[in-house]
């Protein structure tokens, strides 16, 4: 992990200088040669980093912080609270001495420390900065005649003189640093990590390796003593961590890390895929035949081009995965998980595979779905739909990180999600709040989706022939379960047809019950349909006594289950789902 995290640093050219950080800077206080105040530089938020000096964790103490660039209210020296900001003296007097101690090899600094040092000028910054909505918390730099002062190489001798009484004493015999396998001095702590604030993250960042508790102690080693690592080599890693945490996606409560060992393009990226585009419920009818991902057709021609042996050494390109999120300043590795770019294709093609089911209007195949979007479906009944995204991260963290190591290895999907799936389809007929539904139940899919995923992999994985297919299985023989759900669509459709008035039918009454004990159920809708029947015209009536027909002489002599198991009742869910589409789909003229 640390070695994969090194080599995209280098390959990257992330790989910082011993002693720097890169950092997140709010504002520019702008400064003449002469030392006059000339205005706020304020930067987007979505600016770049900048890479600056950094003591590292000393400077979370009460007697140090960082030159150049911190939190405005220590080189302005602002105590704003009391209490909370009872150590900002202390700082701003040693922010002042660095600049003054570094001001013979930059005079920039010395042109600062004079302004710092002016009460009428400072008076000044501050209410500038106030103007344009900065708080005595966000981190400043300072610009002197244009010029960043960390953007100066002419201090760069003095920082590495005065950073070393912040490193610790070299031992006698220098510990072997777990990345690069050289022998060089270990950092008795590593530096932090930002960018898992919202996540759990800390604010003032996380760090990657860290060792606390008397529990991690080995042999009598302290601390960092456990994993030896060299201040440049770790400084790489962070280096790698911040790119990479800057633009992961969130998947349950965690930043979801991934990068590629090398030759992978952003095109053919293929994670994307599976985890970020618009919010999708699920009720598109248009086939996704002309909508097909360009990563997909990227990915695709790379496999192909491999398989043809016209790019072998695109072959041994590797993916790693390793969602990532806070826990009390240590970052917590939710997965680790690496292998080749041909199975992660293929491992995607196949999950979609898997999800592939027809419209619920019977027109094509319904849109694939996004994971975030098939998550809402596995939360628990109720709740506000306004917050579906924070509930997510809240009920299904684990559940999610397991999901996504399934499909990345193209195992089994865990129990839970069939079991998560039919009590939202439970809950969401029974609703009677129109308000409180995501999606109208007859034009629901994704929980559909995740159900049959589940069953088509238990199925393949046990050796079954014939997995369950995305269309109505006309050809194949199917569990009785299967039938029972088909019966039930066709109950449903022809009271709707006799009855349209009524508001809570059939299906509101009946799909809990007929789901889970058919036996006892089937027989009373059995009753209930021909009384509906009756009052249809006689050639919508031999419309549907067909149908039902059609899938009684499927049952045959089977007996239908008293009891049904999670199985049995995804069955019957798709059956009826797969059953209703067909008789919405519209009529061949």
């Amino acid at each position: 992990m640390l070695t994969e995290l090194y080599r995209y640093a280098l390959d990257k050219g992330l790989a910082a200088q011993p002693g720097f950080k890169p950092k997140r800077v709010k504002a520019y206080v702008l400064l003449s040669a002469s030392g006059e105040f000339l205005g706020i530089h304020t930067r987007e938020k979505d600016a770049p980093a900048v890479y600056a000096p950094d003591i590292g964790a000393a400077a979370n103490g009460t007697r140090y912080c960082n030159p150049l660039i911190e939190k405005a209210k220590i080189p302005l020296g602002m105590v704003e609270d009391p209490k909370g900001d009872q150590n900002v003296p202390t700082k701003h007097d040693f922010f002042l001495s660095m600049l003054d101690d570094g001001g013979d090899c930059e005079p920039a600094f010395s042109v600062v420390a004079r302004a710092l040092r002016d009460g009428a000028t400072v008076q000044t910054i501050a209410q500038a900065l106030a103007l344009h909505k900065l708080k005595g918390g966000d981190p400043i730099g300072f610009m002197v005649d244009g010029v960043p002062l960390e953007a100066s190489s002419r201090y760069l001798p003095w920082w590495t003189k005065f950073r070393a009484m912040f490193l610790p004493e070299e031992a006698d015999v220098l510990p072997r640093c777990l990345i690069t396998g050289e022998r060089k001095p270990a950092m008795a702590t590593v530096p932090k990590v930002s960018g898992l604030m919202f996540v759990g993250g800390h604010t003032a960042g996380d760090a990657f390796l860290c060792f606390d508790k008397d529990a991690f102690q080995s042999y009598g080693f302290k601390k960092s003593a456990n994993a030896p690592v060299s201040e440049e080599a770790m400084t790489a890693v962070n280096a790698a961590l911040t790119d990479l945490i800057a633009k992961a996606p969130v998947l349950g409560n965690a930043k979801l890390v991934h990068w590629y060992s090398s030759g992978i393009s952003e095109e053919e990226d293929l994670l994307p895929i599976l985890l970020e585009g618009e919010w999708d419920d699920g009720a598109d009818s248009e086939p996704d035949d002309e909508e097909e991902k360009s990563a997909l057709r990227a990915a695709k021609a790379l496999i192909s081009s491999i398989e043809n042996g016209t790019q072998p050494e695109r072959l041994h390109a590797r993916y790693y995965i390793m969602p990532l999120s806070g826990a009390n300043g240590r970052m917590m590795v939710r997965l680790w998980q690496e292998g080749s770019y041909e199975d992660l294709y293929y491992n995607i093609k196949q999950w979609f595979e898997d999800l592939s089911l027809i419209s619920w209007n019977g027109q094509g195949r319904a849109k694939p779905p996004k994971l975030k979007a098939l998550g809402t479906r596995l939360l628990k009944p109720g709740g506000d739909p306004k917050k579906v995204w924070s509930r997510m991260d809240d009920e299904l963290p684990n559940l999610l990180q397991r999901l996504l190591s399934a499909i990345l290895n193209g195992t089994a999907l865990p129990d839970e999600i069939p079991a998560r799936a039919l009590r939202w389809i439970r809950s969401s007929l029974l609703e009677s709040d129109e308000e409180k539904r995501t999606v109208p139940f007859d034009i629901e899919t994704l929980a559909f989706q995740l159900l049959k995923a589940w069953l088509c992999r238990r199925q393949r994985m046990r050796g079954d022939e014939h997995p369950m297919e995305a269309t109505c299985n006309q050809e194949t023989t199917r569990d009785v379960a299967y039938y029972c759900g088909q019966l039930m669509a066709v109950y449903v459709a022809i009271q709707r047809k006799a009855m349209p008035e009524v508001g809570v039918g059939v299906a509101e009454r009946y799909y809990t019950a007929a789901s889970a004990n058919p036996a006892f159920a089937m027989g009373k809708l059995a009753q209930l349909s021909q009384h509906h029947l009756g009052k249809l015209d006689p050639g919508l009536a031999y419309y549907f006594e067909s149908k039902i027909s059609e899938i009684t002489v499927k049952i045959g002599n089977r007996k239908i289950p008293v009891v049904m198991n999670m199985e049995q009742q995804t069955e019957f869910a798709l059956g009826y789902y797969q059953q209703r589409a067909v008789l919405y789909a519209p009529k061949e003229k």
